[in-house]
């Protein structure tokens, strides 16, 4: 067996229903949990089938519609979960000086929902488990077996064998590392608000966001702050986006981003069906449980207010209720920057922007965003951050895409359009025909692209901030090299976020 955490001190209490048991290993917190669970389903072979499985954990509310098995892998992560939480103890025993967490403490007993189960994809092995304490073990064990193999250029490596994987390490340490992203497996767990991490770090850095922030560590873009200089710095790469998706010209600032991007995007898989109509799926459980509302016979939902009547068979449309009849009116916090309109709601400000001021989103992208302005309302995000490197890789899809509508002629046209089409990607953009609104507003590099593509005077590993700002619509015929003098200057909070990524080791294009 690979070598784990050392868990000799472990004392893990049962909390199912109101027992007060507590366990010294995980292999005696597995069995008891067995004997709750034999308890409360009944003998397998004469177990009646029910409707739902309700968890007794304290704390949990989880059901389990019609799947036994789905509630014994739920309540076993209890034990995991409480066992991650008891190493989260103590580190922060052994860290007094850390701050303790203020998150809130409903969620603390709330684990993942593990409905598809838990399968081992290792080349030839086919394993299922119903416990993620021997599961995480299995897989472990896979890691630890597997031995060195050859490369083309006479060295070695350690391959991972998982499903459709083709990663390989010089050390197993690095393979068992790997292995997590394929498991979700998880190291340790907030005592507090049950939050569970990937590694001893990422648990410390939650900690530390609970402290109170330093004045000076606030992020000059969304005015968030932080307790120290390494927070801030990671935090200001997340307005960066580094990542372009292969299949359009939508940029990232993490593969997380992307990979949730190319699932709604750009797959058909809807691996989710729904039970009551044989022709609806859905591409995950969220959205699945959002449609089994609608099946609800009668009102699932009656309003919390004393006196009050209303009812619904959704939660979304109670939620509204109540904002609109128990806290005096939906407040208008989204407002247009053409025209201060205001709006209640994201979508009718997007489609005011759309239809009135003839605004287009930016391509690759399938919506608006909206950041807080200084008078607490939302208006359009018109800047966006990328670096040198994907911009200059969309502008070469640009110009190829240009080139193939225009045809072989006239090939100066040609170059114009696509300096013109680089431009006016990246944030919304006014309509081009000339017929165009003469309050649309279109949005480009601020130093064009043959400043972007200069080398970075710190490095050409540095990270590069490329600012979009506001300038008027232009015809076909218009110089783009006399654009620049022209640009509308950046606003305060661009020049103060350019002083920021400055001081961290990044430079402003």
């Amino acid at each position: 067996m690979a070598k784990r955490r050392n868990l000799s001190n472990l004392v893990v209490s049962c909390e199912w229903a109101s027992c007060s048991y507590k366990g010294n290993s995980m292999e005696e917190l597995s069995d008891h949990m067995s004997l709750h669970l034999k308890d409360h389903l009944g003998d397998r072979d004469a177990m009646e089938e029910l409707d739902d499985y309700a968890c007794l954990w304290e704390g949990c509310e989880f059901l389990s519609m019609g799947s036994p098995r789905e509630l014994e892998i739920h309540a076993h992560f209890h034990t995991f979960h409480s066992k991650l939480k008891f190493i989260g103890a103590q580190l922060l025993k052994s860290h007094p000086n850390f701050p303790s967490c203020t998150q809130d403490l409903h969620s603390n007993n709330l684990v993942p929902e593990v409905s598809e189960g838990l399968v081992c994809q290792w080349e030839h092995c086919d394993s299922t488990f119903n416990n993620p304490e021997w599961f995480y073990r299995h897989v472990d064990m896979h890691a630890h077996c597997t031995g060195l193999s050859p490369l083309p250029d006479q060295q070695q490596a350690i391959f991972c064998n998982w499903k459709d994987c083709d990663a390989f390490f010089k050390i197993k340490y690095r393979l068992r590392e790997h292995l997590r992203s394929h498991t979700q497996e998880r190291l340790v767990a907030c005592p507090t608000c049950g939050c569970m991490f990937s590694s001893n770090t990422k648990f410390f850095d939650h900690i530390h966001r609970q402290a109170e922030p330093e004045e000076s560590l606030v992020c000059e873009h969304c005015d968030k702050g932080f307790a120290n200089e390494r927070l801030l710095r990671d935090h200001v790469r997340q307005h960066v986006n580094h990542i372009k998706c292969p299949l359009c010209d939508m940029t990232c600032t993490s593969l997380a981003t992307l990979k949730i991007h190319i699932k709604f995007r750009h797959c058909d898989e809807r691996p989710f069906p729904c039970d009551f109509c044989e022709s609806r799926f859905f591409k995950n459980q969220h959205d699945l449980r959002k449609h089994m509302e609608t099946h609800n016979e009668g009102a699932a939902y009656h309003c919390s207010v004393e006196g009050c009547e209303y009812s619904s068979r959704m939660s979304h449309t109670m939620n509204q209720h109540y904002k609109r009849v128990h806290k005096g009116g939906v407040v208008p916090k989204y407002k247009c920057h053409l025209c201060d309109k205001t709006f209640a709601w994201c979508y009718t400000l997007t489609l005011h922007l759309r239809k009135k001021h003839h605004l287009k989103w930016p391509s690759g992208h399938s919506r608006f965003r909206y950041k807080e302005d200084e008078d607490g309302y939302l208006r359009l995000n018109m800047v966006r951050y990328e670096t040198v490197e994907v911009t200059q890789e969309i502008m070469k899809n640009m110009a190829k895409k240009r080139t193939l509508h225009k045809g072989p002629g006239s090939s100066n046209r040609a170059k114009r359009a696509t300096t013109r089409a680089s431009r006016t990607r990246g944030s919304p953009a006014g309509s081009s025909s000339p017929s165009s609104s003469s309050s649309s507003s279109s949005s480009e590099l601020s130093a064009g692209e043959e400043t972007s593509g200069q080398p970075s005077p710190r490095g050409c590993n540095s990270p590069v901030y490329c600012v979009l700002s506001n300038v008027p619509d232009m015809g076909d015929d218009a110089d783009p090299m006399q654009d620049g003098s022209e640009s509308c200057s950046p606003s305060g909070a661009v020049r103060a976020l350019t002083e920021v990524a400055r001081g961290l080791g990044m430079d402003v294009v």
